[in-house]
């Protein structure tokens, strides 16, 4: 469920540029859709008032879990507001990237995205302290409420942008894929070009174990896998299933690194917007989403990662007495982060520490 000149450079500009094209035509479909509606609104008071638009957008491929829970969604609150709230998901990038939908939020042309949390990191840096290493676990996560509560702490650090965090969601414990290449310690990553989806706090975690950190968006690092412009890549077992094993044939993972989560960033001032009773539905459904999400990623990675290694991938697990030199390396970026952020890591400790 859930141009040197030459023929085959001008035909490269042609297609980037009618790919931009494209998109941009999309933007301005979906706007002018928007404007249209409310103008048919305005315009016949009378007339069963046109449905509100909620535009949803992702940059993850169709085949993923990410974008089919969103399709869910989107028809939950489809069905829920008979209609009277029109959600529309975008995947693939075909509208915007992760990291311009967050910033086009209160633009009007996006109203909802699922970052991966590393993303807010460009507009507030504090916001990384959801994705230091070996911080976030599936035990802490699945504890009381605890995910509301550092939904509520993050929305403070991005409500002066307008955004309100209504939850985080599982993205995976990431994964280290190389061509043929195992990672069985640290210094098998030594001078290696390793994409990353962003963010400070991972950058800083890759260069520290001798990596050059590259970042780029999910849609694009088959390709430059399989052309040599990266080394490998730190994803999910969803980010292997888009590559393939045959880009990818290696998997490796030091457990509990890196468990990255999506945000689910909505635009404030349109949720407030919206009457009493379907904004109650749309925040009851992305609590009751957000609720059931954890456990079926986990689930949903696991039937992943066995579809992949049945089609001839395989799955390297660090060494038990191999990791203590990555969880040396990770307590010293998560160092950093206190000294610059020490309240925002005070509370974040205090809310996954607490039991029951």
């Amino acid at each position: 469920m859930f141009g040197r000149i030459s023929l085959l450079s001008k035909q490269t500009t042609t297609d980037k540029g009618g790919r931009r094209m494209f998109k941009s035509f999309t933007r301005c479909a979906v706007a002018l859709g928007l404007a249209t509606g409310v103008a048919l609104s305005g315009a016949a008071p009378a007339r069963a008032q046109a449905p509100i638009e909620m535009v949803l957008t992702n940059e993850i491929a169709t085949s993923h879990w990410g974008t089919k829970l969103m399709e869910e969604y989107a028809g939950l609150i489809n069905q829920r507001t008979q209609g009277r709230i029109k959600a529309r998901v975008f995947p693939s990038g075909t509208l915007y990237k992760d990291k311009d939908a967050v910033a086009a939020l209160g633009s009007g042309s996006v109203h909802m995205v699922w970052p991966v949390s590393v993303q807010l990191e460009s507009i507030a840096p504090a916001y990384g302290v959801v994705n230091l290493p070996f911080a976030v676990t599936d035990e802490a996560m699945q504890r009381g409420d605890t995910s509301g509560k550092l939904a509520a702490l993050l929305s403070g650090l991005v409500q002066d942008k307008g955004i309100r965090i209504m939850g985080l969601m599982r993205t995976a414990d990431l994964m280290f894929l190389f061509k043929d290449k195992e990672i069985d310690a640290v210094g098998d990553l030594k001078g290696a070009k390793v994409r990353l989806t962003g963010g400070r706090v991972l950058q800083s975690l890759m260069r520290d174990l001798g990596a050059s950190p590259i970042s780029m968006p999910a849609s694009e690092m088959a390709a430059a896998l399989m052309q040599g412009a990266i080394d490998g890549i730190y994803t999910s077992a969803g980010g292997w299933e888009m590559v393939g094993t045959n880009a990818a044939k290696t998997a490796s993972i030091v457990p509990g690194m890196n468990l990255l989560t999506y945000s689910v960033c909505v635009d404030d001032k349109w949720l407030k917007g919206l009457p009493a009773d379907l904004r109650k539905i749309v925040e009851d459904t992305t609590a009751e989403v957000v609720a059931s999400q954890w456990k079926r990623a986990i689930a949903s990675d696991q039937e992943t990662m066995d579809k992949l290694i049945a089609a001839g991938g395989k799955l390297v697990v660090v060494p038990q007495d191999k990791r203590a030199k990555f969880h040396e390396i990770g307590a010293k970026v998560s160092e950093e982060y206190t000294r610059r952020f020490p309240e925002v890591w005070k509370q974040f400790e205090a809310i996954v520490q607490t039991k029951g």
